[in-house]
């Protein structure tokens, strides 16, 4: 591979750096002469220009020459991959590595002209606040010009590495999956209206779900979902529910729909027996149980046969375990969803930034960690059901 000339836009991007740092000692200087006319403010607007303008444009000449994009090297060059995947998976790697150098090549060469536009803007901005009553001071400035670097480079950077992102994830977790099994990864598709109408979850406006495992699973269909719901935005914003959505499709018969959900507490609960439709309060002989899940069903017979002792002890135990919030759960038919909150809080699925090598080996076994919790996260609600139909009936 011969190498690359570095692109001439790196020149002009230079002289820009330095133009900026003109702008700023002019603007400094003026700054003060505007606030305290005479020799003192003179003398201050004219060395306090100099030093910051002089820092300024060292500091933009320095990441115009980290950013500006640089020869490629030869092959025999290139570090070696810190993962050995099969080959399959390894040349898909190696065809996203591509992908990320240029994604990080062109997020530098837009970010060399971005960021000085943007410290430019907030320059002009600083400028503007002189002619109020309450002026901006030098250290605002500083603070300004900040705020638009890291804007140029967020303007640079957000769409490309979001879309590296996306191809990452299409790339790679649909190999990671199959290694399970019959499994697969999909952009998710969360049922959502069926949430809503059964009240699943609390009032709640927002939901992110990106990834989704499906396939067949211990002999079951299965489908698992990261799901985030929130309430409000900005600083009212709160978490509804934040964990998976796991829905396996039961070995045998059930009819109608089952609703479990946490205690909402007097009045939300008085709200869920107000609310109409097919469902209505199912009353059952475990007291506990009874404490802490309101049980809804639009067939009585169906939904006692499902909450059996053992299936409400083990039930119960999932909060208790301290690895899952308290669940709720729908029973469609023979498929059970099951609502189970993160503990830990933390993303799962996330890739790789575009800095990182695509065959990075922490990477790759974080990803493939997430899928062994989620299906860890399977087994139990499989075992929950199994345990139910296997008890000894009296």
């Amino acid at each position: 591979m011969s190498e690359r000339p570095a692109r001439p836009g790196a020149a002009t991007a230079l002289f820009g750096a330095l133009a900026l740092g003109a702008v700023v000692a002019v603007a400094i200087a003026w700054s003060s002469i505007h606030k305290t006319p005479g020799l003192e403010g003179w003398l201050t607007g004219i060395f306090a220009g100099l030093f910051l303008g002089l820092m300024v444009a060292g500091a933009g000449a320095w990441a115009v020459m980290l950013l500006a994009p640089r020869p490629a090297r030869r092959a025999a060059e290139q570090e070696p991959a810190t993962y050995q995947p099969d080959d399959e998976l390894g040349r898909v790697l190696a065809e996203l590595e591509v992908a990320r150098l240029d994604t990080q090549r062109r997020i530098n060469a837009g970010a060399v002209w971005r960021i000085p536009l943007c410290i430019l803007g907030a320059v002009l901005l600083w400028l503007a606040t002189q002619f109020g009553d309450d002026p901006a001071d030098v250290g605002d400035l500083l603070m300004f010009m900040g705020a638009g670097a890291f804007g140029g480079y967020f303007w640079a950077a957000s769409a490309l590495s979001q879309a590296y992102r996306r191809l990452y994830k299409e790339r790679v977790l649909p190999r990671l999956a199959a290694g399970f099994g019959a499994l697969a990864w999909r952009p998710a598709q969360p049922p959502l209206e069926e949430f809503r109408r059964h009240r699943l979850f609390p009032d709640w406006d927002a939901c992110e779900a990106e990834d989704e495992i499906f396939g067949d699973y211990r002999g079951m269909p299965l489908s698992i979902i990261e799901l985030k719901l929130t309430k409000g935005s900005g600083k009212n914003e709160r978490t509804v529910f934040h964990g998976l959505a796991a829905a396996v499709s039961l070995p045998r018969g059930l009819r109608g729909t089952t609703v479990v959900v946490p205690d909402r507490g007097m009045f939300g609960n008085l709200a869920e027996r107000l609310r109409g439709g097919p469902c209505q309060p199912v009353r059952l002989e475990d007291p506990a149980f009874e404490k802490a899940y309101e049980v809804y069903g639009s067939d009585q017979v169906s939904a006692r046969a499902l909450l059996t002792p053992a299936f409400m002890e083990r039930f119960l135990a999932f909060a208790g375990a301290g690895h899952f919030g308290a669940p709720a759960a729908l029973v469609q038919d023979n498929r059970l969803l099951m609502a189970l909150g993160n503990m830990g809080g933390s993303d799962l699925f996330e890739p790789p930034s575009y800095r990182k090598p695509a065959a990075g080996r922490e990477a790759l076994t974080r990803l493939h960690e997430d899928i062994a919790s989620v299906l860890k996260a399977a087994d139990a609600v499989i075992d929950l059901d199994q345990a139910a139909r296997l008890q000894p009936r009296a």
